[in-house]
């Protein structure tokens, strides 16, 4: 129950309000909430004070503590139309498509010419009507056809960018379905012939970076061959190279990256600083490796030439990105459909259903992009049996290994996102015991030093978009496993067969982030 401040504490709040906005302009957002909630602490009557914090949480993906915030900010002015708007962004990052809708209608009878809402509404509207399809001619996601195993890649013979391609050529083979030993006349699909390193390399010289794209046939073909490579693979990858000589100078280095979230210029600079992929050095790109920056493009068509061509030596997380809803909503669709077409984001998406959920290194680190599961009893053999080739469900251990996050207290918290749950330190110690693991490595949150242990040093946040977004300042960071070479203190770091590295984030064109977006949070 709010309570009238004094003249003083309203004053101080008002002042404590102002700094919020200046961190807000700033794009400072978790120092915007700071001062946001200390003006409320001080005077808890004022509806913009609530509305204010929305917007920043709105910006952290902190969607549940958005919609509350938003709530509060109604009760006490229910005019306010920011509050409304805020809400129903707050409920279409929460996949409530129809209670979004109704909030945003209300800001279009306030403001008819609001662009933004209006984007955000036509985008729900078009999920609203996808779903009662999906109802209408019944099954479910397993049911759909998947492009990549059915490409046919003369459809693509008539483009006009294939003739007007002057790139690296690629040479491929059509596959087929075999029935019952004989070759069948279903198309089953591609496999490239030729994918190599100066291809790659002329990929992104000499296409990427003068900002063109490859033709709509090579990427398509690029999938498809990449999918069947993620569909072979477990839903828990196991990882290993404890069992090379400590004096071997040459051995085999595995690094664990976390969100790079189309950073492309920063992805180029993450293998030339330390490594490309190789035989002798793993990559682990632990999920977001699509959305907010404007080459998700680029950088996931680079990641999967580097999979035809080292298949055991490049691996992939699925995150909580790679999802159909969330690349409505931070633009990756949008970009896609720019750059190539409707029917390439298609391939995108179901290839983004055969990713690994997890990670096993060493038997001793388990990786996946989010967190722990809420049911205690649960061990690293239930990820195994995941069948995760469709779209994440609202609630279960697949949805919590791309979306929980730590908390400081111990025990299970809400989460701020308002999907998956918050874990406190006694439930990472408890589930390593268990399952005789020593840490777990996760990414998710933008962490400022790029990497953090935390929890005791039983659990590792890695984040490798250095100065995400082209605004919050932070570093990227990477974790190297190498048995009984690692640095101990280095960035934290307490394990002797991990290097912990950081690095800055490296000049890009003047594209700002979520440049193709159409709708959705791209506001």
């Amino acid at each position: 129950m709010s309570t009238t401040p004094t003249t003083e504490a309203a004053q101080q709040a008002i002042d404590l309000k102002n700094e919020g906005n200046k961190y807000i302009k700033e794009k400072k957002y978790t120092k915007a909430v700071e001062y946001y909630t200390k003006a409320i602490e001080l005077d808890s009557t004022q509806s913009i004070f609530f509305s204010n914090r929305a917007l920043a949480q709105l910006k952290l993906d902190n969607f549940q503590s958005c919609l509350d915030d938003c709530n509060s900010a109604l009760e006490l002015d229910p005019k306010n139309i920011k509050a409304y708007h805020r809400r129903g962004l707050s409920q279409l990052g929460l996949l409530h498509f129809k209670k979004a809708k109704n909030d945003l209608s209300i800001v279009l009878k306030a403001k008819p010419s609001d662009a933004t809402a209006k984007r955000a509404l036509d985008m729900c509207e078009k999920v609203i009507r996808e779903e009662r399809f999906k109802k209408a001619i019944g099954g479910d996601d397993t049911d759909r056809v998947n492009p990549c195993q059915v490409l046919n890649l003369s459809s693509f013979d008539a483009n006009s960018d294939l003739v007007k391609y002057e790139g690296p050529i690629l040479d491929f083979e059509q596959l087929y379905v075999d029935e019952n030993g004989d070759k069948s006349t279903s198309v089953g699909g591609v496999a490239i012939k030729n994918m190599s390193q100066e291809f790659i390399s002329k990929m992104v010289n000499d296409v990427f970076l003068k900002g063109k794209n490859i033709p709509k046939k090579y990427a398509a073909a690029i999938i498809s061959h990449a999918d069947r490579l993620f569909r072979d693979e477990p839903s828990l990858v196991e990882l290993s190279n404890n069992k090379q000589q400590d004096n071997d100078e040459d051995a085999m280095k595995i690094s664990v990256c976390g969100d790079t979230h189309g950073q492309f210029y920063d992805v180029l600079n993450i293998f030339k600083k330390f490594g490309k992929v190789g035989e002798k050095h793993t990559y682990l790109f632990n999920g977001d490796f699509v959305d907010r920056g404007s080459w998700s493009c680029e950088v996931a068509l680079l990641f999967y030439s580097l999979k035809i061509l080292f298949p055991k030596n490049i691996f992939l997380n699925r995150g909580n990105h790679e999802t159909d809803n969330m690349n409505k909503m931070y633009g990756f669709e949008d970009e896609c459909k720019y750059k190539y077409s409707p029917r390439i984001f298609e391939m995108f998406s179901r290839s983004f259903e055969s990713l690994p959920l997890a990670t096993l290194i060493n038997d001793n680190y388990l990786v996946m992009h989010g967190g722990l599961p809420s049911d205690t009893s649960l061990t690293v053999d239930d990820i195994r049996k995941i069948n995760r080739f469709t779209q994440p469900p609202r609630e279960g251990l697949f949805m919590e290994l791309l979306w929980s996050d730590p908390q400081e207290k111990d025990g299970f918290g809400p989460s701020q996102r308002g999907l998956g749950f918050s874990f406190g330190s006694d439930i990472t110690k408890n589930f390593l015991e268990k399952n005789k693991l020593r840490k777990i490595f996760r990414s998710h949150e933008v962490r400022m030093n790029g990497i953090e242990f935390e929890q005791n040093g039983n659990l590792v946040t890695v984040f490798s978009a250095p100065n995400y977004c082209d605004s919050q300042g932070n570093m990227g960071g990477i974790i190297h496993v190498v048995p009984g070479k690692g640095i101990i203190a280095q960035n934290g770091n307490d394990d002797d067969d991990l290097l912990i590295e950081t690095f800055k984030a490296v000049e890009h064109p003047a594209v700002k982030p979520m440049a193709y977006s159409n709708g959705g949070l791209g506001f």
